[in-house]
C-alpha cells in the first residue's frame, strides 16, 4: 500500500512539472571546443536570427553550420494522445538547433514546448549550445 501511494505521488509530481526538458546529442568524435559557427539563415524567423546574432558573431566561412528549425501551433487529432491533451501537457511547438559539418550532425538540441516558440526560447537553447560546444572567445 505504501509503494502504491509513493507511485501515485511520483506520477503526480512528474505530470505536473511545467518545465520541459531538452534532448541533447553530441558526436563523441567532435573535437571541442569549436572555434566558429556559420548560421544557416534559410527559413529562419527574422526575430530569431536577430537574437542569435546578438549572442554570437557567426563566421560565414566556417565549416560548421547551425540550422535552426521549429514548428508552431502543433495540433494532433490522434486518440493516442488523449491523456496528454486532456491534462494540458501536449506540446504546442518544438525547437531544434543542429550543428552540422557537411551532412553529418555533430550536435543536436531538441525541445518540445507547451507554448509557441519565442525568441527567449531560442536564446536559452543557443546559450546551452554555446556552453556545450563553443570556445569562450566570444
Amino acid at each position: 500500500m505504501k509503494s502504491l501511494i509513493w507511485l501515485i505521488a511520483l506520477v503526480f509530481i512528474v505530470a505536473c512539472t511545467d518545465k520541459p526538458k531538452a534532448a541533447v546529442q553530441l558526436d563523441k568524435k567532435l573535437q571541442l571546443p569549436l572555434k566558429c559557427l556559420n548560421l544557416n539563415t534559410i527559413d529562419i524567423d527574422k526575430a530569431y536570427k536577430k537574437r542569435l546574432e546578438s549572442l554570437y558573431i557567426f563566421d560565414k566561412n566556417c565549416m560548421f553550420h547551425l540550422d535552426v528549425s521549429y514548428k508552431k501551433d502543433i495540433v494532433c487529432n490522434s486518440s493516442y494522445n488523449s491523456m496528454a491533451k486532456s491534462t494540458g501537457k501536449f506540446p504546442k511547438s518544438f525547437l531544434k538547433l543542429e550543428v552540422r559539418k557537411g551532412f553529418d550532425t555533430k550536435y543536436s538540441y531538441y525541445i518540445d514546448l507547451l507554448d509557441n516558440v519565442q525568441s527567449d526560447d531560442v536564446e536559452v537553447a543557443f546559450r546551452r549550445l554555446k556552453n556545450d560546444i563553443l570556445s569562450e572567445q566570444q
